[in-house]
């Protein structure tokens, strides 16, 4: 066999790889334009109840479920999860907590960040924005999942 029709054999092998192997990867991430999805931003107190407000110097946990949309179980994607809380406009934040994880294709998982609410901060409606990036990012992160938004009542 020549060296031609080595070439030729390798690149046929390289393109069925790549078509069966790597485009299911590629298509499924960019389906929705990020490779992990919030599917639940719960807000609970310390107890664990369901909230819609909160007296201030309490602690708040934004219960978040999120999901790996690739379909491969050997995607493990990592990942940062920020549960970052704001007043005013323009906003002022007022609390962050943040979880890092990583989840296999097709996994889904709940984490709980959580802050506290200034014990001095005004009262009003305060909101919730729940962030997933790749990492930090002062370390380089990116987001990898769409940007959810929810509110809390602060009362005195």
């Amino acid at each position: 066999m020549n060296v031609t029709a080595k070439r030729r054999i390798f690149a046929a092998l390289l393109a069925i790889f790549t078509v069966a192997f790597i485009s299911p990867i590629l298509l499924n991430v960019n389906a929705n334009g990020y490779t992990l999805q919030v599917t639940s931003v719960v807000l609970r107190d310390e107890s664990g109840n369901v909230i819609t407000s909160v007296s201030r110097g309490k602690f708040v946990f934004a219960e978040v479920t999120i999901t790996n949309t690739q379909t491969y179980a050997y995607a493990s994607q990592p990942f940062l999860l920020i549960a970052r809380l704001t007043y005013g406009s323009p906003p002022t934040l007022e609390g962050l907590g943040a979880f890092k994880g990583s989840l296999a294709g097709g996994q889904s998982m709940t984490a709980a960040p959580g802050f506290q609410i200034p014990a001095n901060g005004p009262t009003g409606t305060y909101t919730v924005t729940i962030l997933v990036f790749s990492d930090w990012p002062s370390a380089g992160g990116y987001p990898i999942a769409a940007v959810v938004t929810t509110t809390i009542q602060v009362t005195s």
